[in-house]
C-alpha cells in the first residue's frame, strides 16, 4: 500500500468561483476561456503544493442544475469535497443540491468562503446558514472547516491548500499500484484527428501505454496517454487524472475502466433512442448533438416529456441527421458544436432549422419556449345563444338592433359574432339590453329586446348574433 494524492472535487452553486479559485491555485485563466461564465465540462488537474511537492488532483465540476448528473459522477471518484459558497450571496438553490450530494455519500467536506474580498460579504452569514443545513461550522463547535477565500486575489488559498493536505492526512489515503485496475471516467469527447478521447482518474492499479484495459465486455488498447496538461506519459498511478486514446466506442461518463471483462447493463448514451408515444400525444421532435458526453447527458436530463428524442449522440451534425431531421419533421438542437457550410447547406435545402449554441442557457430556454408555445390551450367557443335582427330603431341618433332571441339566451357583456349570410363580418360585445323602457341583463328564447353594441358594429336587417363563451 502506498499513499496517494487526495482527490479533491470543487462543487457550488453557479457563479460562486469555483474555476476561479482553481483558477489561482494552478495559475492559469480557465474562467475566460468558458463560454457564457460557465464550467460547461468536468475537468481534471494535477498540482504539486510548494516546497514538499505533495499532489493534490482537482476535479472541477460544473454548477449549472443541468449538470447535476456530473457533478455526482464527480462524487464517485472524489475523496474531499470543497463546497465554495460566495459570502456575498450564501447558500444558494444548486448548494443545497451539492449539499445533500456530499451528506448521501458521507464525504469529508470542506467551506471555502469566496468573494471575502467584497464589502458586500457576510460569511458570520454563510456560517448561520450552514448551521441551518446541519453543517456545524468549527467556530459553532462543529467540525466543518470554513476558510474565506478571494478568487480574485488569492487571500487564503494557501490556508485551502494546507487544509486539503491535512484532511488527507487524517483520511490515511492509501492505494495499491500492483491492484487490479479501476479507473472511473469523468469525461468523453470525439477529437477530430484523435477520435474517441476520455478523461479518467485512477482510483486503484496502475494504466501504462500499451495495456489493454475494459469498459464492460468491450476490449480497448491504450494506445496514448496524456496527463492534464497534454503531455505524453508512459503510465498513471493512483489519483492521477489521464486522458486516453484507444476506445473502440465513445465511453458514457462514469463508466469503470477495469484490466479484466466486466459485466455491465448500463445503456451507451450515445445510441440511438426511439421513443414510444402515444396517439394524439404532442411532442416536439428533436435530434440532439454535443460536443461530449458529459453535455449531452446533460442536455438529455433537462428535456421534458414533451421532447421525443428521435437520436442523440456526440460529433459534428452528419448528412443523416439532416435527412433523418427531415424525414421525421424534426429540429437539431447543437451543443459547442461548428456546423460546417455543405452540412448548413444541405439542413436548408430539406428544410431542416438547426438551433446551434455554446450556451446550455440558451438551447434549453428554446426548447422551452417551443414546448409552451405547443402547449397553449385550445380555445373553444360555446355558443350559448342565438339571435336574429329583425328590426332597426333610433334613439337619440344611436342606432338599436330589434332581435329576436332564436335560441338559449342573449346576455349583456356577451361576446358576439355577427354572421351575414355565411360569413361572421364582425366581433363584438353586448354593450346593452332593452325591454320596451326597462334595461335588463338578459333575454331568452322566444323573447325580443333591442340591444346595442360595443364596439360599434354597421349591422344589418337579417343579421345573426351568435353569443359564445370560451373555454381552454
Amino acid at each position: 500500500m502506498q499513499t496517494r494524492p487526495p482527490i479533491v472535487t470543487f462543487m457550488g452553486h453557479i457563479d460562486h468561483g469555483k474555476t476561479t479559485l482553481l483558477d489561482k491555485i494552478r495559475q492559469e485563466n480557465t474562467w475566460n476561456k468558458e463560454i457564457g461564465g460557465i464550467t460547461q465540462h468536468v475537468s481534471a488537474y494535477q498540482i504539486a503544493i510548494g516546497k514538499t511537492g505533495k499532489k493534490i488532483t482537482f476535479i472541477d465540476t460544473p454548477g449549472h442544475a443541468a449538470f447535476k448528473k456530473m457533478r455526482q459522477r464527480g462524487g464517485l471518484v472524489t475523496d474531499i469535497v470543497v463546497l465554495v459558497i460566495a459570502a456575498t450571496d450564501g447558500i444558494m438553490a444548486q448548494t443545497k443540491e451539492c449539499i445533500s450530494l456530499i451528506k448521501d455519500l458521507d464525504l469529508p467536506l470542506i467551506v471555502a468562503l469566496n468573494k471575502t474580498d467584497l464589502s458586500s460579504a457576510s460569511p458570520d452569514l454563510v456560517k448561520g446558514q450552514l448551521a441551518e443545513c446541519e453543517l456545524l461550522p468549527e467556530e459553532y463547535g462543529g467540525q466543518i472547516a470554513c476558510l474565506p477565500v478571494s478568487g480574485k486575489t488569492g487571500q487564503g488559498i494557501d490556508k485551502l491548500l494546507d487544509m486539503i493536505l491535512l484532511t488527507a492526512e487524517v483520511l490515511e489515503l492509501k492505494s495499491e499500484p500492483e491492484a487490479p485496475l479501476e479507473a472511473y471516467i469523468i469525461e468523453s469527447i470525439v477529437d477530430k484527428n484523435k477520435g474517441s478521447v476520455a478523461t479518467a482518474i485512477v482510483k486503484k492499479g496502475t494504466l501504462s501505454l500499451g495495456d489493454t484495459f475494459y469498459i464492460g465486455q468491450t476490449e480497448n488498447k491504450a494506445k496514448a496517454l496524456y496527463d492534464y496538461s497534454g503531455k505524453t506519459v508512459k503510465s498513471v498511478n493512483p489519483s492521477d487524472p489521464v486522458q486516453i486514446l484507444g476506445f473502440q466506442n465513445l465511453p458514457p461518463i462514469g463508466e469503470l475502466i477495469t484490466d479484466v471483462p466486466t459485466d455491465t447493463s448500463k445503456p451507451d448514451i450515445t445510441t440511438t433512442n426511439q421513443a414510444l408515444v402515444e396517439e394524439d400525444t404532442p411532442k416536439i421532435p428533436a435530434i440532439v448533438k454535443a460536443d461530449t458526453v458529459g453535455t449531452l447527458e446533460a442536455l438529455l436530463s433537462s428535456l421534458s416529456d414533451d421532447v421525443l428524442i428521435l437520436s442523440s449522440g456526440v460529433g459534428p451534425i452528419t448528412d443523416n441527421d439532416i435527412f433523418l431531421a427531415g424525414s421525421s419533421n424534426a429540429q437539431i438542437f447543437a451543443f459547442n458544436l461548428k456546423i460546417s457550410s455543405s452540412v448548413s447547406n444541405l439542413a436548408k435545402a430539406e428544410g431542416v432549422t438547426i438551433v446551434s449554441s455554446s450556451i446550455i442557457y440558451e438551447i434549453l430556454e428554446n426548447i422551452e419556449k417551443q414546448v409552451l408555445k405547443m402547449l397553449e390551450p385550445t380555445i373553444d367557443e360555446q355558443v350559448v345563444g342565438l339571435g336574429q335582427i329583425i328590426a332597426e330603431f333610433k334613439i337619440d341618433k344611436v342606432r338599436i338592433a330589434g332581435v329576436k332571441c332564436t335560441s338559449g339566451r342573449l346576455k349583456k357583456d356577451d361576446q358576439i359574432h355577427l354572421k351575414r349570410g355565411d360569413e361572421i363580418i364582425k366581433d363584438t360585445k353586448i354593450d346593452n339590453i332593452r325591454q320596451g323602457k326597462i334595461d335588463v341583463d338578459q333575454i331568452k328564447v322566444g323573447n325580443d329586446c333591442g340591444i346595442t353594441f360595443k364596439p360599434y358594429v354597421d349591422f344589418r336587417q337579417g343579421d345573426v348574433i351568435i353569443s359564445y363563451i370560451k373555454e381552454k
